[in-house]
């Protein structure tokens, strides 16, 4: 039961992964994000509420977010010193 579960859940998961076709290679966002990022530790890609295609991608100094289209950087979150 839960190797069916466990299944489904990642077809589910590649499906909606490959619902987005980004046309900016991953080299490219890494470029643009590692200036605000500084170190880059994660790149996802995922699709937002309003069907957007967008890179999230985490690093040292904070996450930003990159539209998967266009390239256009489209949030840029700073982490919080503690």
């Amino acid at each position: 039961m839960v190797r069916y579960l466990a299944g489904v859940l990642s077809i589910i998961t590649f499906s909606f992964a490959t619902e987005c076709n980004q046309k900016i290679s991953i080299s490219q966002v890494e470029n643009t994000a590692s200036a605000y990022v500084g170190t880059i530790t994660s790149v996802k890609l995922s699709k937002s509420k309003s069907g957007e295609c967008n890179y999230k991608v985490y690093g040292e100094k904070g996450y930003v977010i990159i539209d998967a289209q266009s390239g256009e950087l489209l949030k840029f979150t700073k982490k919080r010193e503690r």
